[in-house]
């Protein structure tokens, strides 16, 4: 899987491992993917690592080439590398726009054709994409749109690789707790009081786990369980797409609750 050194990836290999499944864990650095080796390792089971920057078209083909070189076959691919640019329609340069389609969008399509290519029937393939696909805020392009790609990319695999019986679906997280949010939060003159405010914007009251993605990949991976599903985008967001808010509303609720 892409992207398996932290965050969504990290617990999306953990649990795949735990399932008995030899996991190849993408990353760019070497010391945070044999960390996760080790852990799987730990856990008994299997992995081994590719090392690429998937902002470079040819990295994509090699580090397919080299998972089946190492696997012999791919029965799932997790398409979960990816960065958060967020530049604003204005402000975002012509390197910002191909700093995040190359990754978050040109990567995902590259990745999965050259697996799809020597992928067996059954097998399928799970894009991460993200609630800003569908509903944004300001200042998140072009993150919004690349993820926005995703999900109509995941479509059209869908439909071309359905005569393979190869399945392909996605799931878009919304605020997870990884390192990726600590961080977003830190930029704020009072980190935990942000991270409150997030977590009243949801209808579960809190932020998502990394294992609960995981879990939702992992069920969209198995055909025994998922096979009647393909080119389905998975949102699991807590409900915070589904509550309409504005500011008014958010602070006579933060009042009511304090």
């Amino acid at each position: 899987m892409t992207g398996a050194t932290k965050g969504i990836g990290r617990a999306t290999a953990l649990l795949f491992g735990s399932r008995g499944a030899h996991v190849v864990v993408h990353g760019r650095d070497p010391a945070s993917a044999e960390r996760v080796v080790r852990e799987i390792a730990d856990a008994g089971g299997r992995a081994s690592i590719v090392l690429a920057d998937l902002r470079e078209a040819e990295a994509c083909e090699r580090l397919m080439a080299d998972v089946l070189a190492t696997t012999e076959r791919v029965d799932v691919l997790v398409n979960n590398a990816g960065a958060n640019v967020f530049k604003g329609t204005m402000n975002a340069t012509i390197a910002d726009w191909n700093n995040c389609l190359d990754l978050d969008l040109r990567a995902v399509w590259l990745c999965s054709r050259e697996a799809a290519r020597g992928m067996r029937p059954g097998s399928s393939i799970v894009n991460v994409s993200s609630n800003h696909a569908t509903s944004t805020l300001e200042g998140v392009f072009p993150y919004n749109v690349a993820k926005a790609g995703v999900n109509a990319l995941t479509q059209s695999l869908a439909i071309e690789l359905a005569d393979r019986q190869i399945r392909v679906n996605t799931v878009a997280p919304g605020y997870i707790d990884t390192p990726i949010n600590d961080k977003y939060f830190g930029t704020f003159a009072d980190p935990e009081g942000e991270r409150v405010n997030v977590e009243r914007l949801h209808l579960s009251g809190r932020l998502g786990r990394p294992e609960e993605i995981a879990q939702a990949i992992e069920f969209l991976a198995d055909s025994g369980r998922s096979g009647f599903t393909t080119g389905t985008v998975m949102s699991i967001d807590g409900g915070r797409s589904t509550l309409l808010q504005d500011d008014f509303h958010l602070k006579a609720t933060n009042q009511r609750r304090t």
